[in-house]
């Protein structure tokens, strides 16, 4: 049977890792109110936290002494995994540190992207508006009527009749002859 021994109020609670009845012994010879400070200045320093009601009041009323507390608080489980994330955490230090850097430069990035969308937008509405009033001022292309058209001082016409088809005549040995003596 579990728990025989253990009175009815301590039955199922595992909340520390301490026996009951401990190898020391209760005794109340000697003031459990002058251990408390003791007590609570141990699990500060030794496990960074504040000793739970069950745990002072087992230290309280035992003959442990300071060496005996201190002893058995550094071999306890909680301390070696306070040790194991103590040895991580330089490790931990710098992946938050480049974390932190690629955050940094995600944000960045981010910003950028938006003052780019902004222009973007602005050179939209801008090219938009140009070609608006272009409209407005120009109904019909110049191209589109017959006009002249003008590009680097070349003019050319846009002619409304059908283009010929230009018929090429076959050529013969005479012809490929004067071609490679002539140029022509």
């Amino acid at each position: 049977m579990k728990n025989v021994d253990v009175p009815l109020w301590d039955k199922g609670d595992d909340t520390d890792s301490f026996t009951k009845g401990g190898v020391l012994g209760s005794s109340l010879k000697q003031s459990p109110l002058g251990k408390s400070p003791l007590v609570k200045k141990l699990y500060k320093q030794i496990l960074g936290r504040e000793p739970s009601s069950r745990e002072m009041a087992y230290y309280k009323y035992t003959l442990a002494k300071k060496e005996d507390i201190t002893k058995r608080l550094l071999e306890s489980e909680e301390h070696k995994k306070i040790l194991e994330k103590a040895q991580k955490y330089p490790e931990l230090e710098e992946t938050n540190s480049k974390l932190k850097s690629k955050v940094l430069k995600l944000e960045s990035k981010i910003k950028d992207n938006e003052e780019e969308f902004k222009q973007l937008q602005s050179l939209l509405k801008e090219k938009n508006a140009t070609i608006k009033e272009l409209r407005r001022t120009k109904e019909v292309p110049p191209y589109l009527d017959g006009a002249v058209l003008e590009e680097d001082g070349v003019h050319y016409s846009v002619s409304k009749a059908p283009l010929k088809e230009v018929v090429k005549k076959e050529e013969n040995f005479w012809d490929r002859l004067r071609y490679l003596i002539m140029g022509e």
